[in-house]
This record gives structure tokens, sequence and C-alpha cells, in this order.
């Protein structure tokens, strides 16, 4: 339980609505939850074709076909952890860590559907685990330490620090409501996706300095091809998963780029 705690998610939260959307011509052109189909909605720039299942066709036509004849992006997509079957407390994963995706050019970050996956909560934290050992490696490679991502404002670097010391304080009388909202805003600062007494413990013991750069600016500044470094992510997933129930049509090889048809 305290997994699921620190993660933030309810027992039966869904990660994938499978609402669909079409083009005017009636071609499916992707699926997205539900909040998403009724913004077209919402904007009159869509009508429903079907209640349940969701079914939004589009008033206008768009630039291109979004996922229409690609493998992977139009099946109806299963809710429940990709490793171990789990259909309850479920989280997204991203497949490249935020610290690097950030810095993605802005139309690889809009169209990262392929690489967000659900993991139940223990899934998530057992794998998270290994990838702060990758990351480790990586700022070997290039040099640049892990907190060096944690420095680009050193003011809200002590803000966040100091923050982390009364949370760990056993005898702090701060009401519950002020230590959930303290603690997303550190999960927001750090870009970590759960937040427990080790994490603070780190957090806290932080020496504030200035770095001008962060861990992941620097190594997407260095990375020639994103494509590679993405597939090398994918297949440390699968590496350190079982993985038996990734959608179909997932692949390591997925190109990346968005083509307008």
């Amino acid at each position: 339980m305290g997994r699921v705690t620190s993660y933030g998610v309810e027992k039966d939260r869904k990660i994938y609505g499978n609402c669909q959307v079409l083009s005017p011509g009636g071609i499916l052109m992707f699926r997205c939850d539900e909040k998403k189909a009724k913004w077209y909605l919402n904007r009159n720039l869509g009508e429903i074709l079907s209640e349940s299942p969701l079914i939004v066709k589009l008033k206008f036509e768009p630039r291109g076909l979004g996922n229409h004849n690609k493998s992977f992006g139009l099946s109806e997509m299963g809710n429940r952890c990709v490793t171990c079957g789990n259909e309850e407390y479920l989280t997204r994963h991203h497949v490249v860590p935020y610290c690097y995706r950030r810095y993605f050019p802005i139309e690889l970050k809009s169209h990262n559907f392929h690489d967000v996956l659900s993991l139940c909560a223990d899934c998530h934290d057992s794998y998270e685990r290994k990838a702060d050992e990758l990351k480790n490696k990586i700022g070997e490679e290039y040099q640049i330490p892990l907190n060096g991502e944690l420095c680009t404002d050193s003011k809200d670097l002590i803000t966040y620090v100091k923050i982390s010391i009364a949370l760990l304080n056993p005898d702090t009388n701060i009401p519950k409501d002020k230590i959930n909202l303290m603690k997303k805003k550190i999960k927001n600062y750090f870009g970590i996706k759960r937040l427990d007494s080790r994490r603070l413990e780190k957090i806290s013991k932080i020496k504030t300095m200035v770095i001008k750069k962060t861990h992941g600016e620097v190594v997407m500044s260095k990375i020639d091809n994103i494509q590679s470094f993405i597939e090398m992510w994918r297949s440390h997933f699968l590496e350190h998963n079982e993985c038996k129930h990734l959608p179909k049509d997932w692949s390591v090889k997925t190109n990346i780029r968005i083509t307008h048809e």
C-alpha cells in the first residue's frame, strides 16, 4: 500500500479511454481518452456517432490521418499492467524518462503515445530502480551528474531542500492537505513520480550550488540519433520486465518521426 500511496493512484484507475476519433470520411484516425474526445465536441469540431463506445467524427478536414495505416496506435488498448497483467492501481509509465523527454523536439513530445505504457504501482516502482541505474551510467558517459538536473534555479532548490527537511521531521504539525501539496510540488520540480522517505532523505542532503545546465539537457545536446536513444530505453524496459501484456504491434524499432499524409 505504501507504493500505491506514493504514486497517488486509485484502485480502479483506467489508463486508456479507447474512444475513437474518425475523419470526416469515416476513417479511424486514433484512439484517445474521453477528455480529449470531448475537446472536439465542446468546440463543435466533431459529432457523436456512438455513446458507448464513444466515437467522434470530425467536422473538419485534418492536416493528416493520424495513426491511420500505422501498425501501432489504432487497436484497442488493454487497461492492465504490461508486465504482470494486474488491472488495479495502474500508472502511466513513460519509457523514456522525463528528464530527457523534456528536451525532445516539440513534435516528438506531442506524439509519444507509443512510449506511454500502463504499469501497476508495484511493477512501476520495481522498474524505476533499474531505470535509475541506467541514468547513472548515462551520467558517467556524458560526465554530468544526475543531480545536475536539480540545480537550474538555486533559489528554488534551496526552498525544496528546506521543505524536504520539514517533511522528514517526525514532530511536524503541518496539515495533511498542505503536506500533499508540498509533496506534489517537489515531485513536479524534480521530475519524479514517486516520493517516499528515501527520496526525501536524498533531497534534504543536496548541497546547494549553481549548475547552469541540467543532466537531461546536457545529455540530449550530445545525442545525435534520438531514435537510437529511444530504442535503447525501450530495450532496457523489455530486458528488466517480463512484459507479457504489451499492446499489439508495440515494437522497439517503431519510428518516432511523424509524417503527415
